[in-house]
């Protein structure tokens, strides 16, 4: 068993979360031509909801048929990892049909997004290097 760091506390209720009492919000950006992006989000990891300073976790979920629109962040890298479904997955200038179990590394400023365009809804884990505040810049 590991001890804590000296001045942290553990607190648990700030520590663990889970998707099923957290619950999915829609995402909220829209791109340049102000067509919104779709999929669903729920944060388990992150500065406000866990007092993280390095990073965010969440549970993305797109359903059959949505976008989740071409972007890039400047300043944050990251990561998905699919649970269920096999998106399209927008990696700068190539697509890439993912499938579960698949992890997959976004460096900063690489423009990537997803397309849901089967009848099954996607699943993913997505980790971002900065723990809120990062920037999104649509380039669709």
């Amino acid at each position: 068993m590991t001890r804590p760091e000296a001045g942290v506390a553990t607190d648990l209720s700030r520590l663990v979360h889970n998707v099923h009492r957290e619950g999915f919000k829609e995402l909220d950006k829209v791109g340049l031509k102000g067509q919104p992006d779709q999929g669903l989000v729920c944060n388990l990891i992150s500065r406000d909801l866990s007092g993280s300073d390095d990073l965010n976790v969440s549970w993305g979920r797109i359903l059959s048929g949505q976008h989740h629109l071409c972007h890039h962040h400047p300043d944050a890298s990251e990561f998905y990892v699919v649970l269920a479904g096999t998106p399209l997955i927008h990696l700068g200038d190539k697509e890439y049909r993912a499938s579960p179990g698949d992890g997959i590394y976004i460096p900063r400023g690489t423009t990537h997004g997803i397309t849901n365009d089967t009848e099954s809804d996607v699943d993913m884990i997505v980790g971002v290097s900065k723990p809120a505040d990062w920037q999104f810049v649509p380039d669709e």
